[in-house]
């Protein structure tokens, strides 16, 4: 999905964006602007996808997928 930065007018992938180091506890699910560093907002549809990917990074979770167990 394509994002367009607020600050600089940057239009880009949520893929390319950098991942969010805020620490205002917006759990990871902002993106930062490949330009100018910007934190955006994800969108609603995108959110639910970054909170998949952030909680498949814990040790746990890998685990219980390698176990079949969910």
């Amino acid at each position: 999905m394509m994002l367009k930065c607020d600050i600089c007018g940057c239009e880009f992938d949520h893929t390319q964006a950098g991942d969010c180091d805020c620490g205002m506890g917006c759990g990871g699910q902002n993106v930062k602007c490949p330009q100018c560093g910007l934190h955006l907002i994800l969108p609603p549809e995108l959110r639910k996808i970054k909170e998949k990917e952030e909680n498949s990074k814990s040790m746990l979770d890998k685990l219980a997928e390698e176990l079949g167990v969910q």
